[in-house]
C-alpha cells in the first residue's frame, strides 16, 4: 500500500488532504519520548485536511480488522489535522492535540480506536496534561529538546 504522497481532493465537498511529514516527525518524537512502545510510527500516517468543519483540531482513524484481513495489510492509523485551525495553535497546544490522538491508539495496536472513556483510562484534558508535562520534562533533558 502506498502512502499518500500528494494532495487528494474530494470533488463536491471541497475537502483536500495533504501529507504532513513535519507533523509525523513531531508525532514520532512524542511516541519515542513518552515511551509509547506499542505505537509503530511507520504505521501512523499524518495528513492535513482542508475544507473540513469539525468541532476538533484533529481526528484519528483506525483501519478495522475486516479491511486488514481483506486487503492483507497490517493495522494502521491515520491522523487528520484540521487546517488552518490546527496550524494556528501554539506549538504546546499542538503537542497536546497529538498526545490526545495517540492516546486513542490501544496498547494492542490493532487498528481499533480507544474511546474517550474506556476501562482504566479517560482521555481528557487532565490525562493529556499529565502526559504533556512528562513529555516536556523528558524531552528537555534529551538531545534535540521538545
Amino acid at each position: 500500500m502506498a502512502a499518500v504522497s500528494e494532495p487528494l481532493t474530494v470533488r463536491d465537498t471541497g475537502m483536500r488532504w495533504e501529507p504532513a511529514p513535519d507533523l509525523h516527525a513531531r508525532m514520532a518524537r512524542i511516541v519515542q519520548v513518552l515511551g509509547f512502545s506499542h505505537v509503530n510510527p511507520a504505521r501512523v500516517h499524518c495528513l492535513r485536511v482542508y475544507g473540513a468543519r469539525p468541532n476538533a483540531w484533529a481526528r484519528i482513524w483506525g483501519l478495522p480488522r475486516v479491511f486488514q484481513e481483506a486487503l492483507g495489510i497490517p493495522p494502521a492509523y491515520v491522523v487528520e489535522f484540521v487546517c488552518p485551525a490546527f496550524d494556528r495553535l501554539p506549538q504546546g497546544e499542538q503537542d497536546r492535540v497529538m498526545i490526545h490522538e495517540l492516546l486513542h491508539i490501544p496498547t494492542t495496536f490493532s487498528g481499533a480506536v480507544r474511546p474517550e472513556r474506556s476501562r482504566g483510562m479517560r482521555i481528557d484534558r487532565k490525562t493529556v496534561e499529565r502526559y504533556y508535562c512528562r513529555y516536556r520534562q523528558v524531552a528537555a533533558s534529551s538531545p534535540g529538546g521538545p
